[in-house]
């Protein structure tokens, strides 16, 4: 629910609301106040302008029906948005100016009525990318995973991250931020992965420099290269890994070091974009498995760990999905 939010938060934002989303925005808002000011807190630092005419004069229009008259003292009218829509927009746009929300909503930021661009990456299972951000640092995003980001970086430089990427962040006066629904990740400049799956432990390795994580209990912690922190039970527990292994995944290469089955199946799927369902036997969970997959194709991978795993899997044609068991 709070994704589904949260992306009709960023349309109304673009003006792209339909009038059905637009009321059960506000009606979600109104009943989940707390949650929505997480949302606005989260999204707020992403939030920047651009020189955008049409979105200027929405902004205008809806400013001047807040304070009860329309420019030249005529009723307003605006390209793809009807009355109501005016009305529901200018209540929600009430509710976030006494909340003092969006970036976007403070008179003294500079270009006043112009946002940023949002840029998106995203990359499917069984594929990844590298590419560089505004501000020079490169990032290569993992399989399943997504980053947005704004066109130019202006006062701060933050990302919000769902799934795996590795950044070499390019030293500024301006911290780097990347945001994480389970914590944040903030760094001057430095090599470092992020791993923020659904689902999974959420966790920061340092490859070189240094780096702070924070996360959502409030938990925080420095590290060093060479250290890897994991939220483990609201508390963030820092530990020395091998970074060569954490990152391999950047050079094409899966690492495995007497890792249990089921972290393994989770990493398999995302690599070569298959849906493996584990039987729902607890002797699975107790198999570990070491090895480096680079060009081997998925059935070789098969045949390797029912090799040499107490292992058996079968193929559905119809669903498409495989289903590992105990031997």
């Amino acid at each position: 629910m709070a994704k589904t939010i949260q992306k009709l938060v960023y349309k109304f934002l673009k003006g792209n609301l339909s009038l059905t989303e637009e009321k059960q925005l506000v009606d979600w808002a109104k009943s989940n106040r707390q949650e929505f000011l997480n949302i606005q807190n989260e999204i707020a630092p992403l939030l920047q302008y651009e020189e955008n005419t049409e979105t200027t004069e929405r902004w205008n229009l809806l400013k001047s029906l807040i304070q009860g008259q329309a420019k030249n003292g005529k009723p307003g009218r605006i390209i793809r948005l009807n009355r109501n829509v005016l009305k529901i927009a200018a209540a929600f746009l009430i509710g976030i100016l006494a909340t003092s929300a969006f970036y976007f909503l403070v008179p003294s930021f500079e270009q006043q009525n112009m946002y940023v661009r949002q840029q998106e990456v995203k990359t499917p299972y069984g594929a990844k990318t590298q590419f560089v951000l505004p501000d020079s640092s490169v990032v290569w995003l993992n399989s399943g995973s997504q980053l947005f980001y704004p066109s130019e970086f202006r006062k701060s430089r933050l990302v919000s991250l769902e799934g795996e990427a590795f950044f070499e962040v390019r030293k500024a006066k301006e911290p780097f931020i990347v945001k994480t629904v389970y914590g944040d990740v903030k760094v001057k400049g430095t090599s470092f992965n992020v791993k923020a799956f659904a689902g999974e432990p959420f966790e920061t390795t340092l490859v070189k420099g240094k780096v702070s994580v924070r996360n959502k209990t409030g938990d925080e912690a420095t590290l060093n290269p060479g250290e890897q922190s994991s939220s483990v039970s609201g508390r963030l527990e820092v530990k020395p890994v091998n970074t060569a292994i954490v990152t391999s995944w950047v050079d094409g290469k899966l690492i495995f070091r007497k890792e249990l089955l089921p972290d393994v199946i989770h990493r398999l799927e995302r690599w070569y974009n298959v849906k493996i369902n584990l039987d729902n036997d607890q002797r699975l969970s107790k198999i570990w498995f070491t090895g480096t997959i680079e060009m081997e194709s998925f059935s070789e991978i098969l045949q390797l760990l029912q090799t040499t795993s107490p292992i058996k899997y079968t193929y559905d044609e119809k669903t498409r999905v495989i289903t590992i068991k105990h031997k």
